[in-house]
């Protein structure tokens, strides 16, 4: 079916709508062609006067005569004819009306192409009983006229003839044209929305199992568009879904490893914390690493199992030399990709003595996933003779600092710009959840600053990391009491 004929549906109003546009249309049409049947009307009247007068002229019967005038009259409605020339009148055929209606003059002698409306509509709603007088031309003599009266009620009845015949011809012509463009615009708008309303109707039911569109819609209009964004949502809908479920499951599965992740931890914990007392300094040095280790290991698990929790940790902002922190993420990262000729050379051109105030597991949470995503890109080049060297160096502000993450890799994919940090999007190989960025982006973003893909070439990639600068508050009351005149 090509769609429902009730008034409450589309098509049922767009058929009505279509039948009383048209309706609407010959309704305007009618008022002007009725006035000129009217005209027509009673000139057709005195012309046939005019013709009978011309015939009386040739005919001597009396008898003929009189059976020539009474059938026109019977044809015309016409009670009486006259002509008048020079001033005298002569009766052709009737006679005056004897009773005391109304006799409306009119005057037809300068007939107007487009006649005046209101003397239709005095005609056709005026009232019944009474007369008109109509003048008209003769045409022997020239300036002779022709006077007929017939009766008002006749021409009205004509009228409204006229106008039934008219009103039953738009009917069906509102008819035909509404169901022809009703199924134009049902084959080419209504049927199509239906299908698209069905079709989304059961994506809702099921988005997960439902058909996709596996053919875009080839139509250059505004369906066309619609079809294809509504293919294009389908398709933005799955994916979010199948992210949503990845996210899910991998809570799941850290909420497990969670579990005994935390006693493993602990008991390292303990081993870690007796290495701290020990007196050797380099063994002490290596348990107190150790020991944060750990404690970066624990928090990243919870981290990573409240990722979709609205509610973050409350970010602990403390005064750090940034350069110690990004030494101490390059010692850890680094010995785990390339020996020999494939090592990856870290330069630290950060000042040392310049401090940010961020928190700083989250900084280095940030700073791990750079440097080892920069890290596994170096080590998977192939040529042994290519520069494999990581960069970090900085540009300041008045209240930020801006550090730069620079690696050799050859540069990213063009298609992996624009979805950086979207989580699930970025995945930069097998085992990897596509979460390092998203999360890095989001603690930095915690702490005040931002990250950012800065730049990618052939030569390498750069990420910048925005933070804020940290602002030894005691100095500078120092300095303004000291300027403080006494």
């Amino acid at each position: 079916m090509l769609g429902s004929l009730s008034p409450k549906r589309l098509s049922g109003k767009l058929l009505l709508m279509t039948i009383g546009f048209v309706m609407l249309a010959e309704l305007v049409i009618f008022v002007p062609s009725a006035a000129i049947h009217r005209q027509n009307w009673l000139s057709e009247r005195i012309n046939q006067v005019d013709i009978l007068n011309l015939a009386l002229q040739g005919v001597e019967d009396f008898q003929a005569s009189n059976e020539l005038t009474q059938r026109v009259m019977n044809d015309t409605d016409i009670v009486m004819a006259a002509e008048r020339h020079d001033g005298m009148s002569q009766l052709l055929l009737g006679a005056p009306p004897t009773d005391d209606q109304t006799i409306v003059v009119i005057d037809i002698t300068k007939t107007r192409k487009i006649p005046k409306f209101i003397d239709f509509f005095k005609t056709f709603f005026g009232p019944s009983h009474g007369y008109y007088r109509v003048i008209g031309n003769a045409s022997i003599p020239k300036d002779g006229n022709i006077e007929i009266i017939i009766p008002r009620e006749n021409i009205k009845l004509d009228l409204r003839a006229y106008f039934k015949n008219i009103f039953f011809i738009s009917l069906a012509i509102a008819i035909i044209t509404g169901s022809l463009i009703y199924l134009t615009m049902a084959l080419l708008i209504i049927r199509p929305i239906q299908s698209i309303a069905q079709n989304v109707a059961s994506f809702q039911n099921a988005p997960e199992t439902a058909p996709l569109d596996p053919i875009p819609s080839q139509r250059g209009d505004e369906i066309g568009d619609l079809q294809r964004a509504v293919a294009d949502m389908k398709q933005s809908v799955r994916g979010s879904l199948k992210q949503r479920q990845r996210l899910a499951t991998l809570g799941l599965a850290v909420a497990k490893i969670n579990h005994d992740l935390r006693n493993v931890l602990t008991s390292a914990q303990l081993i870690s914390d007796r290495l701290t007392t020990v007196e050797d300094p380099k063994v002490a040095r290596m348990g107190d690493r150790l020991t944060r280790a750990i404690d970066r290991g624990v928090k990243l698990t919870r981290d990573v199992l409240n990722f979709s929790n609205p509610v973050n940790e409350p970010v602990k902002s403390e005064p750090m030399r940034i350069s110690f922190l990004l030494g101490e993420v390059a010692g850890d990262v680094l010995p785990n990709f390339g020996t020999g000729p494939r090592r990856i050379k870290f330069m630290n051109d950060v000042p040392s003595d310049l401090q940010v105030a961020v928190d700083g597991d989250h900084s280095y949470r940030i700073f791990h996933n750079l440097m080892r995503n920069a890290a596994q890109a170096m080590a998977a080049l192939t040529d042994d003779n290519a520069e494999r060297l990581l960069r970090v160096y900085v540009d300041t502000g008045e209240d930020y600092v801006n550090i730069h993450v620079a690696d050799t890799a050859g540069g990213l994919p063009d298609n992996a710009k624009d979805k950086l940090f979207r989580a699930f999007a970025s995945g930069g190989g097998r085992g990897s959840t596509g979460l390092g960025l998203t999360i890095a982006k989001e603690l930095a973003q915690a702490q005040g600053g931002d990250l950012r893909l800065e730049r990618t070439s052939q030569s390498g990639t750069v990420f910048t990391v925005t933070l804020m600068r940290y602002q030894d508050n005691s100095k500078n009351k120092a300095k303004n009491s000291a300027a403080t005149p006494a």
